[in-house]
């Protein structure tokens, strides 16, 4: 199995995986208006009629399949949900977010696997994305400070720990992305004002390692295994864990959610069956890894091919077992994204962004949970 990578010409990176026959009916409200927040019918799985997919190939765009926020797109990938569903699954890996959804909205990808936030930004609006299965309830992030600095504040509140931030410089994957979104939340419940901080843009993992060790940046928000292997070579102090529902509650004061699946409405219309389908495999993937032990996660490591975890840092088994166990309650094991969470995060966008607060976004129109209600209904019973 190759992986091409979209170096920002034409070419289309593309990873395939023979895929079966869906689950679920998609009905009207499949567009997400209407009964999507209905609780999931209790009805037996037989009961439910089993649409056929019309289209048997799909393409999901997204910026790394191989990031543990994703982990659920490749779990469904290689266990073979999407293949029980009867689809042809093609992964398109683009350079950043933004071209995942311009490949959706040129016609050469059907779905997005990216962040909530980035189907509530202008472009995911223009397309009108809807993430119809949520991977991640959490940030997934860390925020550490390097140890020539401070030292780790275990005994200390978030509030105190994040409170040594002040005056230093932060680095962030990109500047009103994700991580500075988050980033900025846990700063403004600590406390601090976005001036008290300089926020820069240090990018991949490799960049932000090189950034931190120079001296570029003081401290640094991200994911792991970064965060783990900075941490375990004592590179960096721990400040903020939001990794973890209850710690991430605690820093942020609210539930932010990370990682989605999502499409255009046009393609629930369109594709039903196929929409459906997709869905299936990916909540059955969601919970497959709710009950997985790490024995499970240690062998399905072992079974992936050396390019699927090819990100930098090495994702050796024990650092993907080990993030793994850090990240495990941050997955979401319905695939439904509450409303709540979804308008908690525009509001943690205006924060960044403050002109966004003109544009009257509505953020619940880019959820539809009625995909996922229906693979719950099935697949559960």
């Amino acid at each position: 199995m190759t992986i091409k990578k979209d170096e920002g010409s034409a070419t289309t990176s593309r990873r395939k995986l023979l895929l079966g026959l869906s689950g679920a009916a998609l009905a009207a409200s499949a567009s997400g208006s209407g009964n999507a927040w209905a609780a999931p019918a209790k009805a037996s799985a037989a009961a439910l009629p089993v649409p056929k997919p019309e289209k048997r190939s799909i393409t999901i765009a997204t910026t790394n399949p191989s990031a543990l926020p994703y982990l659920p797109l490749l779990v469904a990938q290689h266990k073979g949900f999407f293949e029980q569903q009867g689809l042809e699954l093609l992964i398109s890996e683009q350079q950043s977010a933004a071209r995942a959804i311009a490949a959706v909205s040129a016609g050469t990808a059907d779905v997005v696997c990216g962040w909530l936030e980035n189907m509530l930004s202008a472009p995911g609006r223009a397309l009108a994305l809807q993430s119809f299965v949520l991977l991640g309830k959490t940030p997934m992030m860390a925020i550490g400070m390097s140890t020539r600095i401070a030292a780790a504040a275990h005994s200390v509140s978030a509030a105190a720990a994040l409170g040594q931030l002040r005056g230093r410089k932060l680095g962030v994957v990109a500047l009103n992305s994700p991580t500075h979104t988050v980033a900025q939340a846990a700063l403004r419940r600590a406390g601090l004002r976005p001036s008290d901080v300089s926020f820069l843009s240090v990018g991949s993992p490799a960049g932000a390692t090189a950034a931190l060790r120079s001296g570029q940046i003081d401290a640094l928000v991200h994911m792991d295994p970064l965060m783990l292997q900075l941490e375990q070579r004592g590179e960096i102090a721990s400040l903020a864990d939001l990794r973890s529902p209850l710690s991430a509650y605690d820093v942020l004061g609210m539930h932010l959610p990370s990682s989605c699946v999502a499409a255009p409405q046009e393609f629930f219309q369109r594709w039903p069956g196929t929409a459906q389908a997709c869905s299936d495999a990916l909540v059955q993937s969601l919970l497959w890894l709710a009950k997985a032990s790490l024995r499970d996660m240690l062998r399905l490591q072992q079974s992936l091919p050396p390019s699927s975890l090819d990100s930098a840092p090495a994702m050796d088994a024990q650092s993907f077992v080990a993030s793994y166990e850090r990240l495990r309650l941050s997955y979401s094991s319905d695939g439904l994204c509450a409303q709540q969470s979804a308008n908690d995060l525009l509001q943690a966008m205006y924060d960044v962004e403050p002109a966004l607060r003109l544009e009257n976004i509505d953020a619940t129109r880019c959820i539809n949970n009625a995909l996922a209600q229906r693979s719950l209904a099935r697949l559960k019973t």
